[in-house]
């Protein structure tokens, strides 16, 4: 135990005992906080306990951290690519065609107690790169950011954990699906390019079709979100793919809501900046 005294005779001899982001403030001659001015010291009423203590921005700051520790945990079984592990709605450049989109995101993010709670997916289509995977990860981020676990996978990964699942023993098709339940949101990105060409392989068209209704139907018999992305709009989805009507009408009554996205063409965008950059390179 240290008391006041102590302590100021302490930091008067010790110079290393006040830190680089500190100053002695007039009012009570300890240490604060050169930032937010908050005190650095605690001391007791009776002035018989002197102690350093954190002020307001070391404490945000630890927060912070501790927060950005539990959001990099959940990222680690949220299967995102790398290339989209740090996106956020601030990331986002919002343009005339996507600005309503990302709107309705947020206001998905805002009111996500309530949409885990009703299971309010969502359907995000539009033709490509028209950046609907960059919404969907900003989107599945920023929900792990607010403390909700999500996986961000596609029809074709789960397609070959099942294959996969064949051959070791122990795994099985219904651990999978017991993972896929376990998750207050699931993200299942590009869906339907499974069974483009269906035709000449109808056999495994059907088999993809049969999983991807155990799949969705996991999601729904425990009542949770899920949000899908595709090329295709629902209807297109039994109309050009020509999936059972049972598949299209369950994503419907998951999805709640369909969002469009059209207009933009961000990777021919990207093409462009990049080519600019190699020509004055001299590429």
């Amino acid at each position: 135990m240290v008391g006041y005294d102590a302590f100021i005779e302490r930091l008067k001899a010790d110079a290393e005992e006040l830190r680089d982001d500190e100053y002695i403030s007039e009012d009570d001659g300890l240490p604060h906080c050169k930032k937010c001015h908050g005190a650095r010291v605690y001391v007791s009423d009776d002035k018989a306990f002197v102690a350093r203590c954190s002020c307001k921005c070391q404490t945000e700051e630890r927060e912070r951290q501790e927060r950005l520790e539990r959001f990099r945990e959940r990222q680690k079984g949220a299967n995102l690519d790398a290339r989209y592990r740090e996106l956020l709605f601030k990331d986002a450049v919002i343009t005339e065609n996507n600005g309503a989109a990302f709107e309705r995101c947020r206001n998905y993010l805002l009111h996500a107690a309530e949409v885990r709670e009703h299971n309010i997916g969502l359907y995000i289509y539009g033709d490509n790169s028209t950046g609907k995977t960059f919404l969907a990860a900003c989107l599945c981020n920023e929900l792990m950011w607010a403390g909700y676990t999500c996986l961000y996978t596609s029809l074709g990964e789960i397609l070959n954990e099942i294959q996969g699942s064949y051959d070791k023993q122990g795994e099985s098709e219904g651990r999978l699906l017991s993972g896929l339940q376990a998750r207050d949101f699931v993200f299942i990105d590009d869906l339907g390019k499974e069974f483009i060409g269906r035709e000449y392989d109808a056999r495994s068209a059907k088999w993809a079709e049969k999983k991807l209704y155990n799949v969705i139907n996991a999601r729904y018999v425990i009542g949770r979100p899920t949000v899908f992305t595709s090329n295709y709009s629902i209807a297109e989805l039994e109309s050009v793919l020509s999936l059972d009507r049972a598949i299209t009408e369950r994503i419907d009554e998951m999805a709640t809501r369909s969002i469009r996205l059209k207009g933009d063409d961000f990777r021919e965008t990207e093409r462009k900046t990049k080519s600019e950059l190699a020509k004055k390179l001299g590429i």
